[in-house]
């Protein structure tokens, strides 16, 4: 069931560049869900739950860098 979420940085922090991102998401670190059921979510429970992109929000929001979590990078 490939489904997208929409997530930030957990815990009040902000990525600042796309690199910054994939280092998280691949240290297995928590995100947190933007979507009507919030929570946190990190790249094992995203695999788990068979989340096909993760759509991340940094740079103060402005920005959305997709993580393909089934190629563990993000969408070409």
């Amino acid at each position: 069931m490939n489904h997208t979420l929409t997530v930030r940085n957990a815990y009040g922090r902000d990525f600042k560049s796309k690199r910054e991102i994939l280092e998280h998401y691949n240290s297995n670190k928590d995100f947190q869900n933007l979507s009507l059921t919030s929570g946190i979510v990190n790249k094992q429970d995203a695999k788990r739950f068979k989340v096909g992109y993760l759509n991340v929000r940094y740079n103060n929001l402005m920005k959305i860098a997709v993580i393909d979590v089934n190629k563990d990078n993000f969408q070409k």
